[in-house]
């Protein structure tokens, strides 16, 4: 069976799997915490809908990346946090409960502003008989991404001593799924990584470097604390990379035996991404877990 025919089904599969395994770990109450300190979860809303795509759009133009690549970066940029952020956080001693309600309040809002996004933005890099199908969009995330939202909640409020267990069972499975992806794409020779030369990587290094600093600067703003302004970073570094796939594979689905720049690009985007922001999450936990750096060295008390 070739990687186009199950392109689709497994993102869909790997999509669902990572939100109700996040889904478990909520409550009302975190929702009902935003409102009390709004300032963490509109810090990362302002990263991730406003500073992203505009980055995104600079960087394609300013390393003149391929339509396709530059596609696929904007589509990375339209999406909401990733479940990985909430891992990171907690492996950095972060505001676990912060990151965890920005990343569904984010996927919430997503339903509008992914679809807000590539309407506005993507068309630009699109082939010109390409129909952005912006009420699939819509509609997927329904389905798939705030469905499965839901349904973890009512797990956690209705069997909460199970609901640990079926998270970790969930978020373990979307790992796996993500993995099986990755091996199908590289497999199939749909992404050939020396075709995209230098500048790609670049761009999608600087892209995750800049968003990291941006979610420190919008939270210094915003006078937050440390562990804060650590979770803000991470939740606006990291992207849902489940959904992204599941986007693309919609608008811009393998066809076994056809090549497809475009479509091509997009993904390895996606992938490239995803492995560069949990490196760079990973090196930004260590930072913090060793209080090295200045904005994780602990401060010295000084004398009045």
């Amino acid at each position: 069976m070739s990687f186009a025919v199950v392109e689709y089904h497994l993102s869909i599969t790997l999509l669902v799997t990572a939100t109700l395994g996040m889904g478990a770990t909520l409550t009302v109450r975190e929702f009902v915490g935003v409102l009390r300190a709004p300032y963490g979860v509109l810090a990362v809303l302002l990263g991730q809908v406003v500073v992203s795509p505009l980055l995104a759009l600079a960087l394609a133009w300013l390393f003149r990346l391929p339509a396709g690549v530059a596609f696929g970066l904007l589509l990375i940029a339209a999406m909401p946090g990733g479940l990985y952020s909430n891992l990171l956080t907690y492996l950095g001693r972060g505001n676990v409960a912060l990151s965890i309600t920005a990343t569904a309040v984010s996927t919430i809002l997503c339903v509008i502003s992914t679809s807000l996004v590539l309407r506005i933005y993507g068309s630009t890099h699109l082939p010109d008989d390409f129909a952005m199908p912006v009420s699939q969009i819509f509609f997927d995330i329904l389905r798939y991404l705030l469905a499965p939202l839901l349904i973890g909640m009512t797990i956690r409020r209705a069997a909460r001593q199970y609901a640990p267990w079926i998270s970790r069972v969930f978020i373990h499975a979307s790992t796996v799924l993500l993995a099986l992806y990755i091996v199908g794409a590289l497999g199939s020779g749909r992404i050939a990584l020396a075709s995209y030369g230098w500048r790609t990587p670049v761009a999608l290094i600087l892209f995750g470097t800049i968003l990291m600093w941006s979610g420190v600067g919008t939270s210094t703003i915003f006078r937050l604390p440390r562990d804060d302004r650590f979770a803000i970073a991470i939740e606006v570094l990291v992207r849902n990379s489940g959904l992204a796939l599941l986007i693309k594979a919609a608008i811009l689905p393998s066809v076994a035996g056809v090549a497809d720049p475009f479509g091509d690009g997009a993904l390895y985007v996606i992938l490239f991404y995803t492995g560069v922001s949990l490196l760079i999450g990973l090196h930004e936990t260590t930072l913090k877990r060793l209080q090295w750096g200045v904005l994780y060295a602990p401060r010295k008390a000084t004398n009045n």
